[in-house]
């Protein structure tokens, strides 16, 4: 949220908040965040050594965006079934 309301706010020139609305922002909002966020969960598992968990992770919530998981991912159809 600290990098995304700047974005949002500055770069798209709209102010609200997800509560408040409106829609615009919220839709522009959940976009910037979720790639963000899956990113970041990546970028700081591999700092800690969990990189493999965090990228399972994180082309799992991509996926819900509707890109195939094998497209980010090649043996993620292998890696699903051990992943906990």
């Amino acid at each position: 949220m600290v990098l995304v309301r700047p974005a949002v706010s500055n770069v798209l020139q709209l102010k609200g908040s997800l509560k408040d609305g409106p829609w615009s922002y919220r839709i522009c909002s959940l976009v910037i965040m979720t790639p963000l966020y899956a990113t970041l969960l990546v970028a700081i598992g591999t700092i800690f050594g969990r990189h493999a968990y965090f990228r399972h992770f994180a082309v799992k919530i991509l996926s819900r965006f509707g890109i195939p998981p094998e497209l980010m991912d090649p043996a993620y159809n292998q890696t699903k079934a051990t992943f906990r």
